[in-house]
């Protein structure tokens, strides 16, 4: 399963990388954790501990405190932010599309393409990522692990090495090979000169990026370690209603978009989102959260009108950045709740891949979320 993935930071990949890559451990949870020498020297970890890791360059870290990296449990590796990848999420320059459970790739977004597709919008009525306009992003690094005898790795490997030039083997570990990818940017690329200064800063610090990379076993069903809730919820829409937990009573499931006005990818899903409440069964109901809509509340009403979208859209509140927001590290990220406000399984983080794609994906997500519940 694809889903871009962008870090915001303005709360968080965002509710705020705002701490180094790493941390220095002091919790007794590191005296669980266990850290296995591979024959080359390179560190991995025996488990996915949700309290410590260790990067391969033997760094390890607190995830709780540290809030500049990504993993998910299944993926069997996570990555940890340069400085200069940590700007570029920040600046919405940079997201990335994660191939669940085997590949992560990052890529750069110039401002000239974010535009088109909001110019895009404002004349056709919608937000398009097209193929074209995807050709236009700078994929610049990525991360696949290819488990043996896995037909749908051998598929995803596959896909991985047509979107690198260069690919290169970190480790083979877990009865898998970890291996990664980047490219040299294309004088094609249109970027202005600060863009060019970040994504040269990302750029200069590759071998840092794969240093801090952590591998583990990955797990067949994703552990969920999100420490939010809405079980206290209460705020109010754009239009003053009221939301409270009750708002999830009459639904056995939920679906919670999480986005931000300033960024592209969030936008550019929406009218997939719209299709999807269509189509969306009886007990199941979607709502959203503009993170900072108390401070953009006109533009996002523009985007949502752009985007066709007639769901509700929730604004901040102290219960909600308190239980829900502090702990995000990256826009978009979905979330889906039970009728009691207890989040089912580990939110996601991004979208289904290509807007064609979106609504099919999110369906079967939704699906597997309701067997969790037994519904």
């Amino acid at each position: 399963m694809k889903k871009i993935l962008c870090a915001v930071m303005a709360f968080s990949l965002l509710t705020m990388c705002c701490s180094g890559c790493s941390t220095d451990v002091t919790s007794d949870a590191s005296a669980e954790h266990q850290v296995i020498t591979l024959s080359d020297g390179t560190l991995v970890n025996d488990t996915f501990n949700t309290e410590v890791m260790t990067t391969i360059d033997g760094t390890s870290f607190l995830l709780h405190t540290a809030k500049d990296w990504f993993t998910q449990s299944e993926l069997g590796f996570g990555i940890t932010h340069t400085p200069a990848l940590k700007t570029g999420f920040e600046n919405g320059d940079v997201s990335g599309i994660v191939n669940s459970p085997y590949a992560l790739s990052l890529f750069f977004i110039p401002k000239s393409a974010a535009q088109e597709v909001l110019e895009r919008g404002k004349i056709q009525n919608e937000v398009m990522w097209d193929t074209n306009l995807e050709e236009q992003v700078f994929y610049f690094a990525g991360i696949c692990r290819l488990p043996q005898n896995d037909a749908n790795g051998e598929a995803a490997y596959t896909d991985f090495t047509q979107t690198y030039t260069h690919i290169e083997k970190i480790a083979e570990a877990f009865d898998c090979v970890y291996y990664l990818g980047y490219n040299e940017p294309s004088p094609q690329l249109q970027l202005s000169t600060e863009e060019q200064q970040i994504l040269d800063a990302i750029l200069a610090e590759r071998e840092e990026f794969c240093n801090k990379i952590f591998l583990f076993p990955a797990s067949q069903v994703p552990q969920t370690h999100f420490q939010g809730t809405f079980e206290r919820l209460d705020t109010q829409d754009m239009t003053g209603e009221a939301y409270q937990t009750s708002v999830f009573a009459d639904y056995d499931l939920t679906m919670v978009d999480v986005w931000a006005t300033w960024d592209n990818p969030c936008i550019a899903q929406m009218p997939e989102l719209a299709k999807l409440d269509a189509t969306l069964p009886e007990n199941v109901n979607l709502i959203s959260i503009c993170i900072d809509g108390n401070e953009n509340q006109v533009l996002a009403q523009e985007i949502m009108d752009y985007c066709n979208t007639s769901y509700p859209v929730l604004l901040p509140s102290d219960s909600l950045e308190e239980d829900i927001l502090q702990h995000i590290t990256s826009v978009p990220t979905t979330f889906f709740v039970d009728c009691n406000g207890k989040i089912v399984g580990e939110p996601l983080v991004g979208l289904a891949g290509k807007s064609e794609e979106i609504v099919s994906v999110m369906l079967e997500e939704i699906q597997m979320r309701l067997s969790l519940i037994g519904k």
